[in-house]
């Protein structure tokens, strides 16, 4: 450890700290406040009263474009023979309140004396430990702490944070090299926010001297995350990338009314540099799309921002039915037609021409693509999916879990008003009709933050705060049709917006496989789930039913079970509840 001498020989000092680090990866450690410059509308915090935090003094902006935070690092050394410089910060962020907050992002900049200011990188509010990268700049969050309300009852952690939700602390590490900084003297980082609807989300820095982080013995996951190269988990031989490929953009060039928000420029901006999407699809309505020569430039958008092994962009548009339901489009590659739903009807109209699902399938399957649809909201009461359409060449997954909230079953957790006004219709439905679908999330955003969107509090049909949904594949490696194999392959799992991991096997066959029914006549269910916050419980379902219910402690937590095989064909999946409230959902095993 960076903060222990080796053989037991206790602390090191902050001296030896620093000379550990630039013997270890060659950068200069630096505090990151040294004194507030300008703290704009920010809020001073004096004085401890909870045990939130460690500082007796810190300065926390809101997510609003009318607060901002600047702040004056501790001295750079010269000539050290550095060629990084790592600044460290105590921090906290949270989300300010019970009710679901519109997300957004803070950029941070820096200056050095007799040179312009340079934009760094932007994040997001977070409750789980992140990295963010942008060129040659590194920031890495490592949570320490959480704190979360149980029940929806606020949390009272400190004096102005009075009606918390869900709340981090810990020890955030910027990676610059030392070329960007003036030897000798202090940098200058400004932290603006940007959001283009009020929230209350919120982000401080600890300034005083019981903050100091380098003296802190846990500063080593932070450098470690800051200098180390990304790498994905690993399950088995495959690699798990997390996705949000159901975003919607403020591209108006259809019917002339748009049904998101930014360009998609900055709607794949958004999902790479601050949500820190592996993987993306923005799937704007077929009615936004005004000819074939407008999808075309949209696939060569797609192509520009796909960049594989950092950032895979999956070709996508919604098919759009008042009728018959919302499916989304998913291409392996670029180069195909799409194909519109009620030409010349405009949004969700419902005309001589509309379409339905059967008829696209047979447009794709004329026009020779490879593709797959998805479902999504299915019980929603506006436009509810017809689940007597079903063709498994095309119909591979459905989306359980979306910013509209979770649809698997009526009743079910988190569940937005809209998302369950139908009962019979939710995906749970769909597999006991005997549809065979794996499960994915993504946000269904229109706020123009894939990744982490979130409807306002104002928005009537959602009525929890987890917002967003990721798709996490198992795939080979980060390339379109990698990830495009492990979709139609069903292998994959869905999660709330939050990156856990998850191995499901039945017989050793992962998740979306088909195997045969056993001459033993018994089945080997295991599970393997590492959460992003302690794990609460992990449920065992089987055709329906919860067939074993397993408490957990800690952050990951095993189940092996047998279980007598039906005599008729079953599946089985695993849904997951964290302590924090968020929830993952495998995709399911089908025996016989």
């Amino acid at each position: 450890m960076l903060s222990m001498k080796p053989d037991g020989g206790g602390r090191r000092t902050d001296e030896e700290i620093r000379a550990e680090v630039l013997r270890r990866y060659r950068a200069d450690l630096v505090e990151g406040f040294g004194e507030i410059s300008e703290w704009g509308r920010a809020h001073r915090e004096r004085d401890r009263v909870a045990s939130f935090t460690d500082a007796r003094s810190a300065y926390y902006i809101h997510q609003s474009g009318r607060d901002h935070l600047q702040l004056s690092t501790a001295q750079v050394p010269a000539g050290s023979g550095a060629e990084w410089v790592i600044l460290v910060f105590s921090v906290g962020m949270g989300m300010g309140s019970i009710f679901p907050q519109p997300s957004g992002r803070f950029e941070m900049s820096l200056t050095t004396p007799g040179r312009p200011r340079v934009g760094l990188l932007s994040f997001c509010v977070t409750g789980e430990s992140r990295v963010w990268r942008s060129g040659e700049v590194t920031l890495a969050y490592d949570v320490r702490r959480r704190e979360h309300a149980a029940g929806n009852c606020p949390l009272k952690l400190d004096a102005h944070i009075i009606e918390e939700s869900d709340a981090s602390y810990g020890i955030m590490t910027l990676r610059v090299p030392k070329s960007m900084v003036a030897k000798g003297q202090p940098a200058r980082i400004d932290i603006v926010p940007f959001n283009r609807q009020p929230s209350q989300r919120w982000f401080k820095v600890d300034v005083d001297m019981f903050a100091r982080p380098i003296l802190k013995s846990h500063i080593d996951p932070a450098v470690e995350a800051c200098m180390a190269a990304p790498a994905p988990p690993e399950i088995g031989d495959w690699k798990v990338y997390f996705g949000d490929i159901h975003g919607h953009s403020g591209e108006e060039r259809g019917s002339g009314r748009s049904c998101g928000v930014g360009t998609l420029d900055e709607n794949y901006a958004y999902g790479r540099d601050v949500a820190g999407l592996d993987f993306i699809g923005i799937a704007d309505h077929d009615w936004q799309i005004k000819d074939q020569d407008d999808w075309n430039g949209r696939m060569e958008q797609m192509d520009r921002w796909d960049e594989p092994g950092r950032f895979v962009v999956i070709p996508t548009y919604e098919w759009t039915s008042a009728k018959y339901g919302h499916r989304n489009v998913y291409y392996r590659d670029t180069g195909w037609p799409y194909f519109d739903n009620n030409p010349g009807h405009g949004h969700n109209a419902i005309g001589p021409e509309s379409r339905s699902p059967a008829d696209l399938w047979a447009s794709l399957r004329e026009s020779g693509a490879r593709a797959l649809t998805i479902a999504h909201h299915p019980s929603v009461g506006f436009f509810p999916v017809d689940w007597s359409y079903m063709d498994p060449e095309f119909d591979r997954l459905v989306e359980v879990y979306s910013t509209w909230g979770n649809s698997e079953y009526f009743g079910a957790p988190h569940a937005g008003t809209a998302s369950d006004r139908l009962p019979g219709l939710g995906p749970l439905d769909a597999l006991l009709r005997g549809h065979r679908l794996g499960l994915m999330a993504s946000s269904d955003g229109h706020d123009g933050n894939p990744g982490n969107a979130q409807w306002s509090n104002r928005q009537p049909h959602i009525h929890h705060r987890l917002g967003s949904g990721f798709i996490a594949v198992l795939a080979e490696e980060l390339t379109r049709e990698s990830v495009w194999d492990a979709m139609y392959a069903r292998r994959c799992y869905a999660t709330t917006g939050t990156r856990i991991v998850m191995d499901f096997r039945v017989n050793g066959s992962i998740m979306g496989s088909e195997v045969e029914r056993p001459e033993g006549g018994t089945n080997l269910i295991e599970a393997t789930v590492t959460g992003t916050a302690p794990l609460e419980r992990l449920e065992l379902v089987r055709d329906g039913e919860t067939i074993c219910e397993k408490s957990c402690r800690g952050m990951t937590q095993g189940l092996s079970l047998e279980d007598v095989c039906p005599e008729q064909p079953s599946f089985y999946y695993l849904r997951v509840f964290q302590s924090d409230g968020e929830m993952a959902w495998s995709s399911p095993v089908w025996v016989g």
